[in-house]
């Protein structure tokens, strides 16, 4: 993807854990999820602008800094599957201690399989930037979760993850 002076290289991200648990919104693995974001974010491997975490996703909008895209996800991927791995395997909750073993583990393998349908797709404009931050938001409105964006708590803007983060600054903002 090219930068332009108008629009820096932004890549929009979304994951999914296998099996569709209610997982990544408990706090115990949202702050695994928060503590990997916030490491990459703070030694500037990546910008993140916009996230949401789902109880079987995340969604990002971010920008490579010091660290290419490609390099930054395997990290973050096998990163983030070996410690939720690990969590799981310690999880006193039954049903999900029966999910990660049967379903996800069944072949010890699990740190391989535990993330799905991994996606970045490149964001070029101002358009598309607000259109992904708009699929964001509808996201749990659409999953019946909330009635308004407002209200759910994982979003950047409610950041109950506690997931570092920096607007964006669009340069025709900057001229008003």
């Amino acid at each position: 993807m090219s930068i332009t002076p108008q629009f820096p290289e932004t890549w929009f991200i979304s994951m999914a854990v296998m099996g569709r648990p209610n997982l990544l919104t408990r706090p115990r693995y949202s702050a695994i999820i928060a503590r990997h974001l916030n490491a990459a974010h703070e030694e500037q491997q990546i910008i993140i602008r916009s996230h949401l975490l789902l109880p079987d996703q995340v969604m990002l909008l971010v920008q490579p800094f010091k660290m290419p895209l490609t390099l930054w996800m395997q990290d973050f991927v096998k990163d983030t599957a070996i410690e939720l791995c690990e969590s799981l395997k310690a999880d006193q909750q039954d049903e999900r201690k029966e999910w990660f073993e049967c379903f996800v583990n069944r072949h010890n393998n699990g740190y391989d399989v535990l993330w799905r349908n991994i996606e970045h797709l490149p964001v070029g404009s101002r358009g598309e930037y607000e259109a992904f931050e708009a699929r964001m938001l509808t996201a749990p409105v659409k999953a019946g979760f909330v009635s308004n964006p407002d209200y759910y708590p994982y979003t950047w803007f409610n950041n109950r993850a506690g997931v570092m983060y920096s607007p964006p600054v669009f340069e025709e903002d900057e001229q008003d």
